[in-house]
Parts: structure tokens; C-alpha cells; sequence
């Protein structure tokens, strides 16, 4: 009797367990074979860097008005550019940073149907940049990015050549948008050790990096938009003129080095 009593309890309880086993088999998937998430590695901080980069800047002609007057052609020479910045690297191979750059004076010429006009510009840029990494963890890592900011452009005092003479003029600044894009290599000189972190490959495996202090080359191109420019207002020809460089953009080629902190 005792038995009787207890059958429908285990049949019940066989009833019960084959079904969970069928719900975890829906499919053809068995929970076993359920893929889990990658969780980082237990004490990871993001890791730290500061650079510093030096390089050549040049510039396309820049549009250019002045008071009055036709252009007719603008020269525009290029500068040395020196600047620094602290970043940080993220997962998935992203990496940010804060730049502060300065390019040193350049000279520009414009022709007119009186005369010409000469003057210097320069610009201090500041940029918050993201850049996406192709191979972080080896010894080349290749990199693209874009950045927007703030341009600060500043004009020295210049002249003005016509029949008559020359004339002087005083320098002006303005501030302005700036965006930029990036392409470039990194090379690393020596340091860092191999850590795993979540992310990125096709079987949702962690990914190695480079982690540690380690000292970086940098090659780079940028390409730079950095507004208009304009100088103080003057006397020319009896009226009143300034002078106005529009939609300024640069080129830059630049080396840099990269401490990683941690």
C-alpha cells in the first residue's frame, strides 16, 4: 500500500524532470552549450597615457577677402607645431584623448588688383579625439580617429604694398570651431606584459592587449579645420579695411611619443 501511495508522487517527479530537459534542448541548443558573456578581468582599471608630438603643419590657400577688394591668388607658407595631451584606452579597441597643439607662425601673401597684402597667422588648437586601434596589443598598431574643439587663430601685425607704398596693420584673434580626422601607426619601443579584457572576436573570446607602462612611437597625418582668421581693422586707400582669411584648413604630418602609465 505504502507503494501505491508513493507511485504518482514519482511519476510525477519523472514527468517533471523530462520536461525541463526538453525545454533546455529547444532547438537542438542544450543550456551546457549556451554561450556566457565575457566579464573583465577581476581588478581592471582603465589604463592611462600622456603623449607629446611635434611636426610640420602646412596650408592649403586659404579664401581671403579684403575690403573692397578682389583676390586674386593667396600664398600661404607652413610652420612647425608642437603639443601634448593625456588619454585613456577603452575596450574594443577604442582609445580618447584631450590634445593642446600650437602651430607657430606661417606666412600668407595675397595679390590684389592694388597691390598685395602680407601677414603671419598662427593658431592654438584644443581637441578631444577618439581613435579606433587595429591590432592593440602588437608591436604596430594601426589607428584611425576624429576630434572636434576649439581653434584660438591669431594674426600678427602685416603690410600693405600698392602704388604709393607700404601701410601697416595690427593683428587680431578669434576664436573658432576646429574638427580634425587622423590616420596613423604606433610603434612600440619597448614595455607593457599581456592581459586579457572583454571584447571582439568572432567567438565572443576575451582579447589580449597590451597592458603595463610602455613607450610608444607615434607616426601621424591630421587634417585640421580651424575657421576664419582677420585682422584689426586699418586705413587703406583712405577708407577702412581688415583683412580676412575664411575657412582656413591644414595639413599636418607629426611624431610623437606615448607613455602608457599603468
Amino acid at each position: 500500500m505504502l507503494f501505491v501511495r508513493k507511485a504518482p508522487l514519482i511519476g510525477a517527479a519523472l514527468v517533471l524532470g523530462s520536461a525541463i530537459a526538453s525545454a533546455a534542448d529547444l532547438g537542438g541548443v542544450s543550456l551546457k552549450d549556451a554561450p556566457t558573456m565575457p566579464a573583465m578581468p577581476s581588478g581592471y582599471t582603465w589604463k592611462w597615457y600622456v603623449r607629446a608630438d611635434g611636426g610640420y603643419t602646412w596650408y592649403p590657400a586659404p579664401g581671403m577677402t579684403f575690403s573692397n577688394f578682389e583676390n586674386h591668388e593667396t600664398k600661404a607658407g607652413g610652420g612647425w607645431t608642437v603639443g601634448g595631451g593625456i588619454g585613456q584606452y577603452y575596450a574594443w579597441g577604442f582609445r580618447g584623448d584631450i590634445t593642446v597643439d600650437h602651430m607657430f607662425d606661417a606666412k600668407s601673401q595675397t595679390d590684389f588688383d592694388f597691390g598685395s597684402t602680407r601677414l603671419d597667422f598662427s593658431s592654438t588648437v584644443v581637441l578631444a579625439n577618439l581613435y579606433y586601434e587595429f591590432n592593440r596589443g602588437g608591436r604596430f598598431v594601426p589607428y584611425i580617429g576624429a576630434g572636434i574643439g576649439y581653434a584660438h587663430n591669431e594674426t600678427s601685425s602685416g603690410t600693405v604694398v600698392d602704388g604709393t607704398g607700404a601701410s601697416s596693420f595690427s593683428g587680431r584673434s578669434t576664436d573658432n570651431f576646429a574638427a580634425a580626422a587622423m590616420a596613423g601607426v604606433s610603434w612600440r619601443l619597448w614595455g607593457g606584459r599581456s592581459m586579457y579584457v572583454s571584447g571582439g572576436t568572432k567567438d565572443d573570446e576575451p582579447v589580449e592587449v597590451n597592458t603595463g607602462h610602455a613607450l610608444y612611437v607615434d607616426f601621424g597625418y591630421r587634417f585640421l579645420y580651424l575657421g576664419d582668421a582677420q585682422t584689426a581693422s586699418f586705413d587703406a586707400n583712405g577708407q577702412v579695411a581688415a583683412e580676412k582669411l575664411k575657412e582656413i584648413t591644414a595639413h599636418q604630418f607629426r611624431i610623437g611619443l606615448r607613455y602608457d602609465l599603468n
